[in-house]
């Protein structure tokens, strides 16, 4: 008895990637992750480094750190190994917005600026985490658009 492929049989249809989320919110993330005393983190950037890979794969087939690492990992460091995801982050957003030909503003010197520098006048964060969720909108919204034209 010879195994059958699933791809042999033109009546199995093939498995489509799913659309990916275009709803992120600055204002959902804040308000949920007081709510939740910092949990809210956790669901909410899990999915960031997870669509990232599928959105603008690294030239080296390497995977973007597990931000569940990064969380445990910082309990350890006082944040510093978060300060390197979302570095981390930041660039490979940049690069995937240059590479899709989405003109928007967002890099790292976002995240050093509005992040770090901005952290001092309280605002920063809230707008590095808007111009994020802002990009990576943007970039879901053309992956969708390209994955699903057919």
């Amino acid at each position: 008895m010879a195994y059958s492929y699933p791809y042999d049989d033109p009546e199995k249809e093939i498995p489509r990637p799913q659309k990916l989320a275009t709803n992120r919110s600055m204002w959902k993330l804040m308000l949920l992750n007081i709510l939740t005393l910092g949990f809210y983190s956790i669901f909410f950037f899990l999915p960031f480094s997870i669509d990232l890979d599928k959105i603008a794969p690294k030239a080296d087939r390497s995977k973007t750190m597990n931000y569940i690492f990064a969380y445990v990992i910082s309990i350890f460091t006082f944040s510093i190994v978060l300060m390197f995801w979302h570095h981390e982050i930041a660039s490979r957003v940049e690069e995937a917005l240059a590479a899709r030909g989405i003109s928007y503003q967002f890099g790292t010197s976002s995240f050093w600026g509005w992040y770090f520098l901005g952290s001092f006048i309280f605002i920063g964060p809230f707008v590095y985490f808007h111009k994020l969720c802002t990009a990576m909108n943007l970039l879901c919204e053309d992956y969708n658009a390209k994955a699903f034209a057919k």
